[in-house]
């Protein structure tokens, strides 16, 4: 019949494509087979990018991330190559074996790079490229799974094989591998951010978990803090954990009356240039420094002094000088040998920079009352005839000249006397004159005295021709102190996060010159005290103790001195003049009477205090008395409170 030839006919013409096409095995693949072999193959892709990126775009670095990382980027480049090549000219086993191969390959060598990540710790950090690389391994396992894993998509009978549309297959493949770059890109920058995590240490108001208060080696404070000296805040003493060469962004505030942890913050991937900068409100600390991995990476970090709260990060590329001040808002740098000096805000954006006069350069500089206040040392120069100290201020907006004072020509001002107060600049114009000549020659220091207004640079006193006596001892050269270097008592936290009471002050603001001498009426040396109302500078008295060993270090004679909020200065003094047998003791001088003030034996844990602790010994206001630091025979510091 013709209608049933018709019918086997249209049977057989609509049968043949199936027959003809050998199978649907490989046209007819499946969206999930797609979706998998796109997102395996990308995934090796990333993972050669994101190794040749942490080995060659992260900047210089060490150890696991040196030549090995380069060794292992060359070979896992190559081993990718030869995955993909082989997935685009041989589907089936091959291809499997090739994926699962590599993926075999990414976790040896990314537990390898993980392995070798050290704890954190002094000179010891992870760096940005090992977190990149142990990213860019994992890729390499997901990848090389999901390649080997798309030619186990099970197609079904032969019968329901139907081949998916060319232009979806490609949608699906290019969203695939949409989703592996952009997980690609969100994590990469996550690595660095846990690396940097990784190297950080910060605990707040918790001495338990430091360790310093309930369990010594639980944390192993002690052991980091060197002998460096203190940093004195309002808020405790703040130490600088690990004072070594180079010296980690790791530093700790303690509780002076306990020798607790207040608050840590240590970054051990990142160095510290300079010693830490306060505030002139003493509210804000700044640690700066480059990335120890990368030297152009450069940061300066602003944390408050009370809790450790970071309140700001500056970045730069490279280094933009040395910090001189900080505002609420604002940092000072110099640089060129202090020959000019810049403002950046706390973005690490340039607000603006300066030149010093020609032939000067910044010794001493700080941010208060609207203006940046610069010490300067001037060499004789075409509009100079002699050297001279000048003090300049520049307006904190835009960097406008707003005053410039010269000091006494053959005077120098010592950046440790250049202090400043929330609307004047006190400052001690000192000229040292040879008395005797000779290797052992003694000298003079007569010592002017004067304030000046932040806002227009008035005069608002001055005080003439104060001496002490003579000295041979160019250490002696007198150290200017303020009792009230803020204008509001701080109220800092113990260690338990408790908060203290404020600290009480006289009414009457002091500025105070301690400096040691040889008297003309007396035998022997002394330590004398001269001290000044700072509002008018009348001088108030002047008193001395006994005196036997000279310290020979500017640092340690002004360590063996403080002034307190109520005006009274303490005083650390060696009567022997044997340094092998010393006698140290501690005083007082309240309104122009010393008296000795009895010193323990023992710290607050029954560790004997060595009998020479005044050689090397800091002290530090403290609420209504002081604290005495001191270095142990351990080498680290002590900490005994006075009252």
């Amino acid at each position: 019949m013709s209608h049933s030839a018709s019918g086997t006919g249209r049977s057989s013409t609509v049968a043949s494509p199936a027959g003809q096409s050998g199978g649907t095995s490989r046209s007819g693949r499946p969206l999930a087979r797609v979706f998998l072999r796109a997102s395996g193959i990308t995934a090796l892709v990333c993972w050669a990018l994101l190794l040749v990126w942490a080995s060659f775009g992260t900047g210089p670095s060490s150890g696991s991330s040196g030549v090995y990382m380069i060794i292992g980027t060359v070979g896992s480049v190559l081993l990718v190559a030869v995955v993909i090549a082989t997935a685009a000219t041989h589907a089936g086993l091959r291809t499997i074996i090739a994926a699962l191969f590599a993926a075999v390959v990414a976790a040896v060598l990314g537990w390898s790079v993980y392995s070798s990540m050290p704890e954190a710790g002094p000179g010891q950090f992870i760096t940005h490229r090992a977190g990149v690389a142990a990213l860019a391994y994992v890729f390499g396992v997901v990848g090389g799974g999901l390649l080997a894993l798309s030619e186990f998509v099970v197609e079904g009978y032969s019968g329901g094989r139907a081949p998916a549309p060319k232009q979806l297959r490609r949608k699906v493949g290019v969203l695939a591998s949409a989703i592996v770059v952009m997980l690609a890109a969100a994590l990469a920058p996550a690595m660095q951010l846990w690396a940097e995590l990784a190297n950080q240490d910060v605990l707040v108001g918790d001495a338990a978990a430091t360790g310093s208060a309930t369990d010594p080696g639980l944390d192993s404070l002690a052991d980091l803090a060197g002998v460096g000296r203190f940093t004195d805040t309002p808020y405790g003493l703040l130490r600088t954990d690990h004072p070594a060469e180079p010296t980690p962004q790791a530093v700790t505030m303690l509780d002076p009356a306990t020798g607790a942890a207040v608050w840590y913050h240590r970054r051990w991937n990142w160095l510290s240039s300079q010693p830490p900068v306060l505030s002139q409100a003493q509210d804000l600390v700044a640690l700066t420094g480059p990335r120890a991995d990368n030297n152009g990476d450069f940061q300066t970090r602003v944390l408050g002094a009370r809790d450790g709260d970071e309140v700001a990060t500056a970045d730069f590329d490279g280094s933009p000088g040395v910090l001189l001040g900080l505002a609420p808002d604002r940092l000072l740098y110099t640089k060129d040998k202090s020959e000019t000096f810049s403002v950046y805000d706390f973005g690490g954006g340039l607000e603006w920079e300066a030149a010093m006069p020609d032939g000067c350069e910044g010794t001493a500089a700080q941010l208060a009352g609207g203006r940046a206040l610069v010490l300067a040392d001037c060499v004789p120069a075409p509009d100079r005839s002699v050297a001279r100290d000048i003090v300049l201020a520049f307006d904190l907006d835009d960097g406008a000249p707003a005053w410039q004072r010269e000091i006494e020509r053959g005077a120098v001002v010592v950046p440790e006397s250049f202090l400043v107060t929330e609307d004047s600049i006190v400052l001690d114009s000192r000229i040292e004159h040879r008395v005797t000549d000779g290797p052992f020659s003694a000298r003079r220091f007569e010592h002017q005295l004067i304030a000046y207004a932040i806002a227009d640079g008035a005069e608002r006193w001055r005080v003439e021709d104060q001496t002490f006596g003579s000295t041979n001892s160019s250490a002696c050269g007198g150290t200017l102190h303020l009792s009230q270097p803020t204008s509001t008592a701080a109220s800092g936290v113990t260690a338990g996060g408790e908060a203290k009471a404020q600290v009480p002050a006289s009414e009457r603001r002091t500025v105070q010159i301690i400096e040691c001498f040889t008297a003309k009426d007396r035998e022997g040396s002394w330590l004398g005290v001269m001290a000044y109302d700072a509002d008018t500078g009348e001088r108030l008295y002047r008193r001395a103790v006994r005196l036997g060993f000279t310290p020979l270090d500017p640092e340690v004679a002004r360590g063996w001195a403080a002034v307190l909020p109520d005006n009274r200065a303490m005083l650390a003094a060696d009567l022997s003049l044997d340094p092998t047998r010393p006698e140290c003791r501690l005083y007082e001088v309240t309104e122009g009477r010393a008296s000795e003030v009895p010193f323990a034996a023992e710290s607050a844990d029954g560790t004997p205090i060595p009998a020479n602790w005044c050689h090397d010994a800091q002290l530090s206001p403290l609420g209504t008395g002081a604290a005495v630091s001191f270095v142990d025979e351990d080498g680290t510091r002590g900490i005994v409170v006075v009252e």
